[in-house]
C-alpha cells in the first residue's frame, strides 16, 4: 500500500497555509513547526538584522521567538493572521533587546522594562527550561559537550568544529543531534515538551 508522510507531503512548501501549519502545531506536530521555522527564518533574520544591527544575537532571537509559538502552540488556532502575528512576535521581542541594550549601555540600572503576569510566568518557564538544559548539557559525555559547546556557545559552524577537533562533519552534525536529543528527553522526563530542532539549529 502507498503511503505518503506529512513530512514527505511538506516538502511542498507551497501546499499549506500558515493556518494549516497552526493547527498541525497545535496538535504537536514537529514537522509542521519545521515546516513553518524555515519558511520564515530568512525573513525574520533580514528585520531583525535590521532593528539589533548585531549579527550575534539575531538566532538568539528567532530561537527566541520559535519557543515561544511551540510553547504557546494550544493558542495558534485562534490566530486569525499568523504572519502577522509572528512579525508582531519578532518586533516585540527585538524591540526589547534594543531597550534592554540601551539601558545596560546607559547604566540605568534602576530601570526595568515592566513585565506583565503573563510575562512573568513565561519568564519562570523560560528559566526552569535554561536550567534544565543546563543540567542535561552537564551530563552528557565529555566529547559530546564539548561540541555542543562550541556550537551553542561558542557560535562555531559544523565545518569549523570539524576542523577544530580533527573530526569529519558528519560526525560533528550527528553528535550535535545526538547532544539535541539527550536534552529533549532531560527536559520530557520534567514534564516539558519541545521541538528537537530548537536544540540543534545555529
Amino acid at each position: 500500500m502507498f503511503t505518503i508522510t506529512f513530512a514527505q507531503i511538506l516538502e511542498d512548501k507551497s501546499l499549506y497555509t500558515d493556518e494549516y501549519l497552526f493547527a498541525r502545531i497545535a496538535e504537536g506536530n514537529e514537522a509542521a513547526f519545521e515546516q513553518l521555522f524555515y519558511r520564515y527564518l530568512p525573513k525574520l533574520q533580514t528585520v531583525i538584522r535590521k532593528i539589533v544591527k548585531q549579527e550575534a544575537v539575531v538566532n538568539d532571537i528567532i530561537h527566541d521567538i520559535f519557543l515561544n509559538i511551540w510553547v504557546k502552540r494550544e493558542e495558534l488556532p485562534q490566530i486569525q493572521a499568523p504572519a502577522s502575528w509572528i512579525y508582531r512576535v519578532m518586533y516585540n521581542r527585538s524591540l526589547t533587546w534594543v531597550e534592554r541594550q540601551r539601558l545596560r549601555e546607559n547604566k540605568q540600572k534602576n530601570m526595568r522594562i515592566a513585565t506583565s503576569a503573563n510575562n512573568t510566568e513565561e519568564a519562570v518557564f523560560f528559566a526552569e527550561t535554561s536550567r534544565l538544559v543546563q543540567e542535561a548539557i552537564r551530563r552528557m559525555p565529555p566529547q559530546t559537550q564539548k561540541i555542543y559547546l562550541l556550537s551553542r556557545e561558542s557560535g562555531l559552524r559544523i565545518p569549523e568544529i570539524a576542523e577544530t577537533l580533527r573530526l569529519s562533519p558528519n560526525t560533528v552534525k550527528n553528535t550535535l543531534v545526538r547532544a539535541g536529543k539527550l536534552i529533549r528527553d532531560h527536559l520530557q522526563r520534567n514534564g516539558i515538551l519541545l521541538p528537537l530542532l530548537l536544540f540543534i539549529y545555529r
